[in-house]
């Protein structure tokens, strides 16, 4: 089984539209497929249509970002994509993230990194995000790469970073179980913090409703998916994992990345779909 729950497209701030993805992944042997575009649902359709076409399975999803100055991102599994308060919040962070991009431009600008903001839309194709400012700052010769870019100018304390509108954990997780979904918390060894403080973490969250952990992901390295596999099964939470794939343009990365070293895939995705149930 060759699995990937956490891939992003052009519906969000990745590189290939949704329906190419989903044909890549397939030609690639993958049989069971989330688009999780970053506070979206606008990619799921023609995901859906391009999955029926090659016969693979796709789950629809999301990733939801939380906090201001440090980034919370709770992936929602199974949601319905028409759901209205989840369609009211995505438009709602479409237009803080138009806003945020703006004063970003403008604070790049005001330190002697002059990019344009139309250039920049035309990158995104979709929701606007950091990664599209950073392909600018590349273009324009400021950075070496997205990567080198982020490092620079747009993580917090850099000239180009506007912090977000901070959003709870709770609220995401009510989001995603209102539109039907599982949330899961994406990527644990990004949020930087040490074995003992995401143990507590992830323990409020599940209080606050969490159903799930992402275990396999390219950032949990050496023994961090064995601490977190051992998390997530004490608390009894679902197990998940994906590449986080955005495209080679936006970070140097293949589909299914990190997932290889997920052995009970087939038990832990059959789980969740049977959570979906419920």
């Amino acid at each position: 089984m060759k699995v990937d729950l956490h891939l992003h497209s052009t519906a969000s701030d990745g590189t290939l539209s949704p329906g190419a993805l989903v044909r890549r992944a397939a030609e690639e042997g993958f049989t069971t497929l989330a688009l999780t575009d970053h506070d979206t649902v606008a990619g799921i359709a023609e995901a859906q249509a391009a999955a029926r076409e090659a016969g693979i399975r796709l789950i629809p999803g999301v990733e939801l970002s939380c906090g201001a100055q440090k980034e919370i991102h709770i992936l929602g599994y199974g949601i319905d994509p028409q759901d209205e308060p989840l369609l009211a919040f995505s438009r709602h962070r479409r237009e803080e993230r138009e806003a945020r991009t703006q004063k970003m431009v403008e604070r790049l600008a005001q330190a002697g990194m002059t990019i344009s903001l139309s250039r920049v839309h035309e990158l995104a194709r979709g929701v606007v995000a950091r990664p599209h400012v950073a392909r600018a700052l590349v273009e324009a010769g400021y950075a070496s790469s997205v990567s080198d870019a982020f490092d620079r100018f747009l993580v917090p304390g850099k000239c180009g970073y506007v912090p977000r509108e901070d959003v709870r954990v709770a609220q995401a997780v009510a989001l995603i179980h209102g539109a039907g979904g599982i949330a899961v918390l994406a990527h644990p060894m990004q949020l930087k913090l040490g074995d003992m403080a995401i143990d507590a973490l992830v323990r409020e969250w599940k209080g606050q409703g969490l159903d799930g952990l992402e275990v396999y992901h390219p950032s949990a390295q050496n023994n961090h998916a064995a601490m977190l596999l051992h998390l997530a099964r004490r608390e009894g939470l679902l197990v998940t994992g994906g590449s986080d794939f955005h495209g080679e343009a936006v970070r140097e990365s293949r589909i299914g990345e990190g997932v290889d070293r997920w052995k009970d895939a087939e038990s832990d995705v059959a789980a969740l779909c049977k959570g979906l149930t419920r």
